[in-house]
């Protein structure tokens, strides 16, 4: 039921312009097995229509963050989880999106690409951007949301500013207050 505006837009009204400013990352990155990991970045940049310059650029920024730039010509099916995940990221990030959609986007990451991965939506928070992502790890939570929606058995029992949610106790707290009730 409802409407969800993006951007001002209506996502029943204006479906594709809403998803153009969008990027999902999925928890299990399901990527295409059968292709280099270049052209499934390429192919999710042609889908947003991103130019060649942009999409060189954030392709190698991200990839070089990542310390995977020399992976970039390798078959998918090659990678592990970890690998895929990074992938997903880079074609995720590579159009600049307003709007970041992620389920548990640290699962399978080392520590350095987890920790980048904080400083890529600490910066994007800062340029105004929207960045969505659930999480069982409640301390990444609490360090870097602004709001919290807190779900339990599939409904939210909890939402609203940080620090207005957990008060003077850690969120780890408050979800299992939560669960008590």
């Amino acid at each position: 039921e409802g409407d969800i505006l993006v951007d001002n837009k209506s996502i029943k009204e204006e479906p594709l312009e809403c998803k153009r400013i969008m990027a999902y990352v999925a928890d299990n990155p399901d990527l295409y097995e059968n292709m280099r990991a270049i052209d499934f970045i390429n192919f999710i940049c042609d889908m947003y229509e991103v130019s060649e310059d942009i999409r060189r650029e954030n392709t190698l920024k991200y990839a070089k963050m990542f310390e995977i730039e020399d992976k970039l010509n390798d078959d998918i099916s090659s990678f592990s989880h970890g690998m895929k995940q990074k992938i997903a990221l880079i074609a995720a990030l590579a159009h600049n999106p307003k709007v970041l959609i992620m389920d548990e986007p640290f699962v399978g990451l080392d520590p350095k690409a987890v920790y980048d991965m904080k400083e890529i939506m600490r910066d994007m928070a800062k340029d105004g951007k929207t960045i969505f992502f659930s999480t069982h790890i409640l301390d990444v939570a609490e360090k870097l949301c602004d709001r919290v929606a807190i779900i339990k058995d599939g409904t939210i029992v909890k939402v609203g500013k940080m620090k207005d949610i957990k008060g003077d106790e850690s969120l780890e707290q408050v979800f299992l207050e939560l669960g008590e009730k």
